[in-house]
């Protein structure tokens, strides 16, 4: 049995994800409404967060090179970053000293580079291998479930991973955001890559502010 995986994401009106101000604190405090055991977030997306909004060239300091003893009663999640090749390298010290995270956990394939394994190893991170040449995600979110006992995997992250979850039937449920803007050309919009379509049922409608409005929707399954 997978566990529970749920898209979410802050959009405008024309569902772009760029070319608008997002309200941070309200995608967090929606985000976290949602009980997750483990954030999913892709590797382009977490190097991008770093880059943006911290001191890229700060050193990992000793403790940062140790994995956190985790408490079974810590209610934070899970960071979980799908990294086939090695886009991380050098930089998971600033996601595992963050305070509302309690570990890392790094999902790598097959064909992912030696000298990364190496890093992860000496660190302490644990990884997943799951996949040939990229990761699989369906059978990566099992083995999430399996080995540490996920039962609600929530993903914050670009159009890449979103897409990507949803051509593969990972997907359980969508957490929309709607920003009453329109981005108009030139921006990423999420499930433009999604190649078949994909039947939704509404769940929740909320109102939340500013114009705001957070939909859910479950995601139906195909045979």
């Amino acid at each position: 049995m997978s566990p529970r995986t749920i898209i979410h994401t802050t959009v405008s009106l024309d569902n772009a994800f760029t070319g608008f101000e997002i309200d941070i604190g309200l995608h967090y405090e929606l985000l976290l409404s949602l009980h997750p055991d483990a954030l999913l977030v892709g590797s382009t997306t977490a190097r991008t967060g770093i880059e943006t909004f911290m001191d890229i060239t700060r050193p990992e300091t000793p403790d940062e090179r140790k994995r956190p003893a985790v408490r079974p009663d810590d209610p934070r999640p899970v960071g979980v970053f799908v990294d086939s090749r090695g886009t991380l390298n050098g930089l998971l010290h600033f996601y595992r000293g963050m305070e509302h995270l309690k570990d890392v956990v790094v999902l790598v394939s097959e064909t992912t580079p030696e000298g990364y394994l190496a890093y992860l190893e000496e660190r302490e991170y644990p990884f997943v291998v799951c996949g040939a040449d990229r990761v699989d995600l369906a059978a990566a979110v099992r083995e999430l479930e399996e080995r540490f006992g996920f039962a609600r995997i929530v993903s914050d992250s670009g159009a890449g991973l979103t897409d990507a979850l949803v051509r593969a039937g990972a997907a359980d449920e969508i957490s929309l955001v709607v920003t009453p803007v329109v981005a108009g050309a030139g921006h990423t919009r999420i499930f433009a890559s999604v190649d078949r379509p994909v039947g939704l049922e509404l769940i929740g409608a909320t109102a939340v502010g500013g114009g705001r409005v957070h939909l859910r929707y479950k995601v139906e399954k195909t045979a």
